[in-house]
């Protein structure tokens, strides 16, 4: 069996997590968030080391990892990407194992692609949030 290689140093991320109330990490901005109960989002500025509200919804954007899920299940959805395969743009998910492995798990077609070192640029751009599911025509 084929052991990938690790793509996303979550063990790092886990180790940085600033404090107990870090829910998400933000990949392509290099953040930790936090929401609560409430809906009110924070992220860590570590120029403060503090916590600034923020309006925008960075915890909805593509390439944001669950913290708390990937403590437990031992893997976050990521957002999504289109499949090669069959070309869904709504049921291919980025996946991170705790493991730091990257998979892109097709729902519609059952195509579960590696994602190796050489192809995750592309991957990270071609990331898309799940609240464009939501517009996608039916």
């Amino acid at each position: 069996m084929l052991k990938l290689d690790a793509i996303v140093n979550t063990q790092q991320i886990f180790e940085n997590t600033p404090s107990k109330v870090a829910t998400h990490y933000h990949l392509a901005r290099h953040s930790y968030l936090s929401l609560t109960e409430e809906g009110r989002l924070y992220i860590w500025c570590g120029v403060n080391e503090a916590w600034i509200e923020t309006q925008s919804p960075l915890h909805e954007e593509g390439l944001v990892l669950n913290l708390r899920a990937l403590a437990s299940a031992g893997v976050s959805f990521a957002g999504l990407h289109l499949c090669a395969r069959c070309h869904s743009t709504t049921h291919n998910h980025i996946m991170v194992g705790r493991d730091g492995s990257v998979v892109l798990n097709c729902l519609s077609c059952g195509s579960v692609i590696n994602v190796w070192r050489d192809i995750w640029e592309g991957v990270q751009k071609g990331a898309q949030p799940y609240t464009l599911v939501e517009s996608c025509p039916r």
